[in-house]
């Protein structure tokens, strides 16, 4: 796993972010950090701790995607808040994720381009492969999705999770609240409707947003209040 502090200025409150797989951070780099700081993680080929965080005052989670199981595998400082978004803690499973050969088929297309774009479009629920992915960010910032990786490095991650995914218990729920995206193409919401009902947690729906439902956010302080 990879981890770097996106914004690290000596606030009170620090937000940890765990990216979906195939991630890295291009998407993110435009937005602002005015009042906490930023820990970020991606690349879940190895699942390593965390580093060391002390001073904090108060420590919310958010998880998207994938990164919901990998963060509840993680071993974490003490949160004041966690928040799931579009993802489970059984992401492979025909009645609480995403079934076992869709998943599957993910692995064995992904050095297709064709096969990646079709993919990018379901995250991004855009309806036509000629619609761009996602609005046009501020300049300098990356508009794909998922954007900057290599195809190899992203397939022996999705490798990697499924090995880790299918070898492990379904790991304890460390999440408060969940939000689910009515038009995710990836995880089906009535599976995420399925699994979280089953937990304490509260769960918010977001009918009309996708599976990467972050494009109108602009300050990592909107992510931080989600938590």
């Amino acid at each position: 796993m990879k981890t770097t502090f996106l914004h690290q200025r000596g606030h009170e409150r620090l937000l940890i972010f765990f990216n979906g797989w195939g991630m890295d951070n291009a998407l993110f780099q435009h937005w602002r950090a005015d009042a906490c700081d930023v820990l970020c993680a991606w690349d879940y080929r190895e699942l390593t701790p965390l580093p060391a965080v002390a001073g904090y005052r108060e420590i919310r989670l958010v998880a998207w995607s994938l990164g919901v199981w990998a963060a509840a595998v993680t071993p974490m400082p003490p949160l004041q808040h966690a928040t799931a978004v579009n993802g489970t803690l059984q992401p492979i499973d025909q009645h609480s994720g995403i079934r076992a050969d869709v998943f599957q088929g993910t692995i064995d297309n992904w050095l297709d381009d064709q096969a990646r774009e079709r993919f990018r479009q379901r995250v991004a629920g855009t309806a036509t492969p000629s619609t761009p992915p996602l609005p046009a960010p501020p300049a300098g910032a990356a508009s794909s999705v998922p954007p900057g990786r290599l195809p190899l490095d992203q397939r022996d991650e999705l490798l990697a999770l499924q090995q880790n995914i299918s070898s492990r218990p379904t790991p304890a729920n460390i999440y408060d609240c969940v939000l689910i995206g009515g038009r995710d193409r990836i995880f089906p919401p009535s599976a995420q409707r399925r699994f979280w009902s089953t937990t304490a947690a509260s769960i918010l729906e977001w009918p009309d947003a996708p599976h990467y439902p972050f494009a109108a956010i602009q300050s990592w302080e909107e992510l931080w209040h989600l938590a």
